[in-house]
């Protein structure tokens, strides 16, 4: 009986050891991706800021590429969590709409690094390139909980295309908002200079959707 309490608690310490080593290598793989292109980035580069082999490193993950997954389909599941962070479901789809833009906001301030890592062009090319078949599940699942919000506001008539342009163009502006906000603007900055411009961005897209 000792013996084998002995054997379950070495085992839950192992288990735990390894969930730091990998948190500690996911926080040192979002530091870095944040401060530069994901595709220039090594996995030395990783494994030195962590302060592990290379060998560890492949005992958590294939490779590189299955870390940025990893890293992308957590920020998803955080902003998703701050899209649906409300005490009451807005009257109106403009307050909706609202409450969107400042999901974002708050993430982009809280979460900066995720954010970084989520908004790096990837999504945005793949927007303006109109090839949404193509784009990764967590984005995917991004775009459609924007839709899911707005969804209830609108008639079930209105083609869910326009719905998911909407959500579109959303991601658009939080990414061009953000991204140049970031350079030289503190938060208090941010958030007075967006006020103006997510007004002017909501009633716009009420009247792209007919309201």
């Amino acid at each position: 009986m000792v013996a084998g309490a002995t054997k379950q608690n070495k085992k839950s310490r192992t288990q735990k050891r390894a969930k730091r080593t990998r948190r500690r290598l996911k926080k040192a793989a979002l530091d870095i991706f944040s401060e530069k292109p994901v595709d220039s980035v090594t996995v030395e580069e990783i494994t030195e800021k962590a302060d592990v082999g290379k060998g560890t490193l492949y005992r958590h993950f294939a490779d590189k590429d299955e870390i940025i997954v990893v890293l992308v389909d957590d920020a998803v599941d955080h902003l998703v969590e701050r899209i649906r962070d409300y005490s009451a479901r807005p009257d109106a789809l403009e307050d909706m709409l609202r409450h969107i833009l400042d999901a974002h906001y708050r993430f982009s301030v809280d979460s900066k690094e995720e954010f970084i890592l989520l908004f790096q062009g990837k999504l945005l090319a793949r927007l303006q390139a109109d090839t949404l078949e193509d784009i990764d599940e967590p984005y995917l699942r991004y775009l459609e909980e924007i839709e899911n919000q707005v969804s209830t506001y609108l008639s079930p008539s209105i083609d869910p295309m326009k719905i998911r342009r909407l959500a579109c163009a959303v991601a658009g502006f939080v990414f061009g908002f953000f991204s140049f906000a970031m350079i030289g603007m503190n938060a208090d900055e941010i958030e007075t200079s967006i006020k103006p411009l997510r007004w002017v961005f909501v009633r716009s897209l009420c009247e792209f959707l007919g309201r």
